[in-house]
């Protein structure tokens, strides 16, 4: 029995019982919108997650990641603290709803038609009221073409993402579609379309900036560092090089 017990102790002294891992400090939310942030195989990647990536490790923190649809990633950022939501445009509207940590991505919101024989006529945003635009919901793109007079049943075909408003128009169910350039064409590519027929006729805003959210009641030291490390992958060449990988003009 005394043989029995010292070899129980010894295995015990051997392999000590591991420490667990402390949680993660972030919940980081985001949507499925290639090529900045998707899924392959269980695994995050696009220009989003490949930056975040970064950061976490520059500053030190950790995240656990999951993509969500857009309006429910939203949602639930502005209610949890300690939830990171990336990337997003940062609007007036929002302003107080986070604690803002970039600019991350320059991307202006276009309106586009589909290049070719037959192209939609525009001459000014009045031919595009006559017609129908297909525009991702949530998103600064609606709000301002809502502010421009179009309405959700007319004028204006409210979509799930960026990729629905491309299959949209591409299909000739729109004569226009607003996003951003990137994401559309991007869509267009993997929908085996011809990404160069997108054609923008006016941009609603070029000073739009994507940003990463963390709610207004979370840790403050937690923005700052984050800031920090993004602000150090744009000196360092790391943030050069990812766009130029990514084709961001």
């Amino acid at each position: 029995m005394r043989a029995v017990l010292a070899t129980l102790l010894l295995g015990l002294i051997s392999h000590p019982a591991r420490a667990e891992a402390p949680p993660p400090e972030l919940y980081a939310l985001t949507e499925t919108l290639p090529p900045l942030s998707y899924e392959e195989n269980g695994v995050p990647k696009g220009f989003a997650n490949e930056l975040l990536q970064m950061m976490l490790r520059d500053s030190g923190l950790r995240a656990v990641r999951e993509i969500k649809p857009w309006s429910r990633a939203l949602r639930e950022a502005q209610q949890t603290p300690n939830t990171l939501l990336y990337l997003t445009v940062r609007t007036p509207e929002r302003e107080t709803w986070f604690k803002w940590i970039g600019p991350a991505l320059p991307l202006p919101i276009e309106l586009f038609r589909l290049d070719g024989p037959h192209p939609a006529p525009f001459a000014s945003l009045e031919d595009a009221r006559r017609s129908k635009v297909a525009v991702a919901k949530d998103t600064p793109g609606q709000k301002m073409l809502e502010d421009l007079g179009f309405k959700d049943n007319q004028n204006l075909v409210l979509t799930n993402d960026e990729a629905q408003s491309a299959r949209l128009l591409y299909a000739r169910r729109v004569a226009f579609s607003a996003g951003v350039a990137l994401f559309q064409r991007y869509a267009a590519r993997q929908q085996g379309q011809d990404p160069e027929r997108l054609e923008s006729v006016q941009t609603l805003d070029d000073r739009t900036q994507f940003y990463f959210a963390l709610q207004k009641d979370s840790h403050p030291e937690y923005a700052a560092r984050l800031q920090t490390a993004l602000d150090k992958i744009k000196q360092d060449g790391r943030y050069a090089a990812l766009l130029k990988r990514y084709h961001h003009p």
